[in-house]
């Protein structure tokens, strides 16, 4: 018995250093632990969680104010890393070519997700591009699906992250050239089935005033009416039968159509979520980088394809004009929003039907205010609307 009553002895007694080792292990891992988060807190970092489905090779970058002044972070091939706040953006080598995913941080654990992480999903892009109306156009640009942050950063109450679908958008607006070819088309502009029924009552009793329409001899075409400058003095109700005669035209599989608010917006800002099209801001030495005139008697106002290519910088994703030119239609009814009443992307607003006065941006040549290319700047006209530095673009998705 007292052999046994010493084993017990040792045994609590040993039982108990490990319990006590045990408990100050997990109180050291639990002080460690609460050390990293408050190091996190402090630094406003998110997590950011990268799935590639794709095996791409992928890289982290740093945004900086302008285009060129990015820098690499790290590279990725999958695991969870913790980002700064910043504005960071994800290139990935794909088999097409390079793809951008936008990672705005916005504070500590300030990520899309439920938990205040930022989930990235890199799935290979397809193999299919939406073909294109005239053979000299360039291709459509690829978007690939995730978050972005919407909204005026100067209100500290209207950004908010939206996850949109993948989508192509075109690179340069729809020309004069191409807008011809819907007004010459006996199936295009004439035909009833191409419009809304706002658009069928409008065009019962008006004509169509679009640039594209200015003959050689005119003393205007220098400045609109030449086939590679975007289309002008066309109102939204003329956009959206275009988007809808195209998609009978050669659209296939494809649906074309108006950008949405929200789609115009993450396309605007680029993988490094400018404010501008090509920066945070314009300084006066970036304003030749823009093609803004303030000058409605300016002898060159819109920048046409051909020149823009040799001229002109694009952005990240590989889009021009975004901040200027021609301030651009987008197929969304002008609704206010926040963080409270966030935008939704798939609601009525969207809708073709829709009443209301239709979203512009971009801001154009003729912008009285630098203000008015800033890419969050939202003008709101009637579709009936037209202008000389009012035209479009066009987004491309595969049908259902």
């Amino acid at each position: 018995m007292i052999m046994r009553s010493g084993v017990v002895k040792k045994l609590f007694v040993g039982g108990t250093i490990v319990l006590v080792v045990a408990i100050a292990g997990s109180l050291l891992i639990y002080r460690s632990s609460e050390q990293r988060e408050h190091s996190r807190f402090e630094r406003g970092e998110t997590e950011i969680i990268v799935s590639n489905l794709s095996g791409a090779s992928m890289s982290i970058f740093k945004a900086a104010n302008r285009l060129q002044d990015a820098i690499a972070v790290s590279s990725v091939s999958g695991e969870r890393v913790w980002l700064p706040l910043g504005n960071y953006f994800l290139k990935v080598d794909g088999s097409r070519g390079e793809l951008f995913y936008p990672v705005p941080i916005t504070g500590y654990r300030g990520g899309p997700d439920e938990d205040g992480a930022f989930t990235i999903t890199i799935r290979s892009m397809t193999d299919s591009f939406p073909p294109r109306l005239l053979p000299n156009l360039p291709e459509f640009v690829y978007i690939p699906s995730g978050h972005f942050l919407l909204g005026d950063r100067q209100n500290k109450q209207e950004p908010h992250y939206i996850w949109l679908t993948a989508y192509f958008i075109s690179p340069f607006e729809v020309t004069n050239g191409e807008f011809r070819e819907f007004l010459n088309d006996p199936h295009g502009y004439a035909e009833n089935s191409n419009w809304t029924k706002a658009g069928a009552s409008w065009r019962a009793t008006n004509s169509s005033q679009a640039s594209a329409l200015l003959d050689p001899e005119d003393v205007e075409f220098k400045r609109f009416g030449q086939s590679d400058q975007p289309v002008t003095q066309v109102n939204w109700l003329e956009a959206n039968a275009f988007c809808r005669w195209l998609t009978k035209k050669i659209g296939g599989r494809w649906i074309y159509a108006l950008p949405t608010e929200a789609e115009w917006e993450k396309a605007a800002r680029g993988p490094d979520s400018f404010d501008y099209g090509l920066g945070m801001a314009i300084s006066d030495a970036e304003v030749p980088l823009y093609n803004w005139r303030k000058n409605p008697s300016a002898e060159s106002t819109v920048a046409g394809l051909q020149v823009t290519q040799s001229t002109y910088r694009p952005n990240r994703y590989g889009l021009y004009h975004m901040s200027g030119n021609v301030a651009e239609w987008t197929q969304s009814v002008f609704r206010a929003y926040n963080r409270q009443h966030p935008y939704v992307d798939d609601d009525e607003r969207n809708h073709d039907e829709a009443a209301g006065e239709r979203v512009v941006r971009g801001g154009s040549w003729y912008s009285a205010s630098i203000a008015i290319l800033y890419l969050s700047y939202r003008e709101n006209f009637q579709p009936e609307v037209k202008a000389p530095y009012l035209g479009f673009r066009v987004a491309a998705r595969l049908s259902p």
